[in-house]
């Protein structure tokens, strides 16, 4: 931590007009989940699937063998397709004979099906104060949990967002496409509060003497980069507050 401080201030103070006033060191709490989530195999659609789909929209058929001898096909296998469109929501057996979905339209339109698989679970750390969710390792900082001052303003652990924890898992936990099929995240089964840890933050109270101004930077060692966030935060307390104290500082020495 030491070595990282000292990097910082020489990267701050290569600016010939920037001079620190302070800096210091304390930690912010980060709840991190145990996520639970299924996952689908979304694949191109087959052309036997596709004839089965444009079968049921244009015909009432209720029975696999019907289709098998339209098709020439093993009934068996047109039996498994069967099952495996209703078990993904594609059809519905109605009084006349099975009848796509709005799924299904939507799915033929769109020449998709999607396969359930085996779900999968993964950490997703929490920052109440930035109102973020992250998919990160499991970080432990025992010198901030045992030594280090908490952040001074309101870091409280707030309320859940599952909705946030689902676009993060949309957006991040996309497999890379494989021929033709991709893998999907989809719904959160389930969610569980693990631990808190405790990241150190590295804060610079900084005053740039030829435009006048004091500012703050933060480096967060989670995202080990400057947090724009903290530092907005610390300013619109507290810039006020360090002027003040050098037009007294100036006064006194007069």
């Amino acid at each position: 931590m030491d070595q990282l401080i000292k990097e910082l201030r020489s990267s701050l103070l290569a600016t010939p007009d920037i001079s620190i006033i302070k800096d210091q060191v304390w930690k912010l709490p980060i709840v991190s989940y145990d996520v639970s989530f299924n996952r689908v195999k979304r694949l191109k659609m087959d052309i036997l699937m596709k004839m089965l789909l444009f079968a049921f929209q244009e015909s009432d058929i209720r029975r696999a063998a019907a289709l098998a001898d339209m098709l020439l096909v093993e009934e068996l296998f047109i039996r498994d397709l069967i099952d495996k469109m209703q078990r993904g929501q594609l059809i519905q057996l109605e009084k006349k004979g099975f009848k796509l979905t709005a799924k299904g339209y939507n799915y033929l339109e769109k020449g998709i099906f999607d396969e359930d698989m085996e779900g999968d679970q993964t950490l997703i750390s929490c920052s109440a104060i930035h109102d973020d969710y992250l998919l990160t390792a499991e970080t432990a900082h025992p010198e901030a949990e045992e030594k280090l001052p908490l952040y001074r303003y309101d870091a409280a652990k707030g309320s859940l967002k599952k909705d946030r924890m689902q676009q993060l898992l949309a957006k991040e936990m996309v497999y890379p496409e494989e021929e033709s099929f991709q893998i999907i995240v989809t719904d959160i089964t389930a969610c569980i509060e693990h631990k808190t840890h405790w990241i150190p933050c590295i804060e610079f109270q900084l005053y740039d003497q030829k435009q006048d101004v004091f500012y703050a930077r933060v480096w967060n060692t989670l995202k080990e980069s400057w947090d724009e966030t903290l530092a907005k935060q610390i300013e619109e307390r507290e810039v006020v507050k360090w002027r003040k104290a050098m037009e007294q500082r100036e006064s006194a020495l007069g």
